[in-house]
This record gives structure tokens, C-alpha cells and sequence, in this order.
């Protein structure tokens, strides 16, 4: 009788652990996914503004877009957990994907800039911008492909 109210005991102990180790995981795990879609969130709005920006003058579009990237930049610093596949190589290319968002909306600002001066060279500014636009659309691609994997 001794005996089979120890293996209880332990049953339900080795059960309690095993759920607790679960629920554990699970949270580590939401969490990785939860920031994972914070990123792709705020890359979306990024790219909605500064697509905005390129095509209109107004001060607000290129506030919406600091703005977009404050954000981009705030989403792009996290690290994620073992659970998750590429876990060392994502944290990196959300922050390349971030570098290079600032660079393209700093080249694009400049070359905005420019458009109001008669004396400067227009042609490698938009080169230069439509350079780190593309730098920008293949790291995030990369991003995208190594969430996937």
C-alpha cells in the first residue's frame, strides 16, 4: 500500500514537471513567433511609407516614414530562441534589413533635397537610392527565406 501511494506521488510530480517544462516551451516559442511577426509588421509599414515618401512632397509622408523606421529599428533588435530554426542568423539580417532601411530613407531624403537645388546631380542620387532600395528588398528576402527554412 506504502509503495503504491509513493508511485502516485511520483506520477503526478514527473507529470506536473513535464507540464510545467511544456508550458515552458510553448511561451519561449509564442514569444519567438510574436516578435517574428512584430518585425514583419513594422518592415510592412516601413515599406508602405517609404514608397509614400518617393512618390509625394509632403512633410508628412516623410514623417510617416522616420516614423516607420523608429519602429522598423525598435522590432529589429530581438533575439530568439533555440526552438526556432536559423535562430543565430535572424537577429542579424533583421538588423541589415534595419541598417539599410535608415540608409535608403537618409538617400532618399538627400535626394529629395537635392530636387529643390538647380546645381546638383540628380542621376546619382537616385542611383544611390534605388541601389540601397534593392540592398534593402534582397535582405529582407533573405530574412524572409530564413523564417522559413
Amino acid at each position: 500500500m506504502e509503495i503504491l501511494k509513493q508511485s502516485r506521488v511520483l506520477l503526478i510530480l514527473a507529470l506536473a514537471v513535464i507540464a510545467s517544462v511544456f508550458f515552458f516551451s510553448f511561451r519561449i516559442y509564442h514569444n519567438d513567433i510574436k516578435a517574428l511577426e512584430g518585425f514583419n509588421a513594422s518592415y510592412k509599414k516601413f515599406d508602405d511609407a517609404i514608397l509614400d515618401f518617393s512618390i509625394s512632397k509632403t512633410d508628412d509622408s516623410e514623417i510617416k516614414a522616420s516614423d516607420a523606421l523608429i519602429e522598423l529599428n525598435a522590432k529589429a533588435t530581438f533575439r530568439v530562441s533555440s526552438f526556432i530554426k536559423n535562430d543565430r542568423l535572424i537577429p542579424a539580417s533583421t538588423l541589415e534589413v534595419a541598417e539599410l532601411s535608415a540608409k535608403e530613407l537618409e538617400s532618399l531624403k538627400a535626394y529629395k533635397e537635392a530636387t529643390q537645388s538647380k546645381n546638383v546631380e540628380l542621376d546619382g542620387l537616385a542611383k544611390e537610392y534605388s541601389d540601397l532600395a534593392t540592398k534593402r528588398k534582397t535582405a529582407y528576402a533573405l530574412f524572409q527565406s530564413l523564417g522559413r527554412e
